[in-house]
């Protein structure tokens, strides 16, 4: 069952942030052989679909803790994201616009302006969460005992990991030139027909934040 926000909040707090993560770890069993496209076909962002998400979350940077609830319209296929951020009493904190490669900042509550690269650093949470890099069928495929993990070699190096039964998205991480952060995704559910995670936890090691996420719902809309 999803937490309320108010539990979820301060559950992350007492757990210390980045020093433990608020959500049941998965439950790994035996593997089997699949391919890298079999592996994928249950991966909720991997069509062309439209999201409607209600979330709260625990944003952390630089010693700043920002608890936030709102709501974001996720174009998967387009690689777009409307983000509005309120805190608990209603309060907008932010409203953005996120695509792969840029941020537009409508609204940044002035107390927050404070912090320099907040905007940026919440689209960078978003982009990792939800849009780049994606796993694909063309990266390498590798099956050990208890999880299957997909490879990819470049300027960066990035890994997939998928477990569970059936093999779902566990991890996604990322290391080189361009940052080292990982997410973890938690508590599938079925939501929309698909099997969405309830819970999200992104650690950028390089850049100091964390941003625990709670999908509080997720609903398919037409464009």
């Amino acid at each position: 069952m999803v937490r309320s926000f108010c539990a979820s909040l301060l559950l992350a707090v007492l757990l210390g942030g980045c020093a433990g993560i608020p959500f049941e770890a998965p439950v790994l069993g035996p593997t089997r052989q699949l391919t890298a496209a079999e592996l994928l076909e249950p991966f909720w962002l991997g069509e062309a679909a439209t999201y409607r998400i209600r979330q709260s979350g625990l944003f952390q940077l630089r010693g700043m803790k920002l608890p936030i609830e709102g709501f974001m319209e996720l174009d998967a296929g387009s690689r777009y994201a409307r983000l509005v951020a309120l805190e608990g009493m209603g309060l907008k904190l932010f409203d953005l616009t996120v695509t792969a490669d840029t941020v537009e900042v409508h609204h940044l509550l002035p107390d927050l302006r404070r912090h320099p690269g907040l905007a940026e650093a919440v689209a960078d949470s978003v982009r990792r969460i939800f849009f780049l890099p994606q796993p694909s069928s063309a990266d390498r495929l590798e099956i050990a005992s208890r999880d299957y993990r997909l490879r990819r070699s470049g300027s960066d190096e990035v890994t997939f990991v998928f477990g569970g039964e059936p093999p779902l998205l566990l991890e996604k991480r990322s290391q080189g030139p361009s940052g080292d952060w990982q997410v973890g995704y938690y508590q599938y559910r079925e939501m929309t027909g698909r099997l969405i995670p309830e819970g999200i936890f992104l650690q950028d090691r390089r850049a100091g934040y964390t941003l625990t996420l709670w999908l509080e719902s997720v609903k398919s809309i037409e464009k």
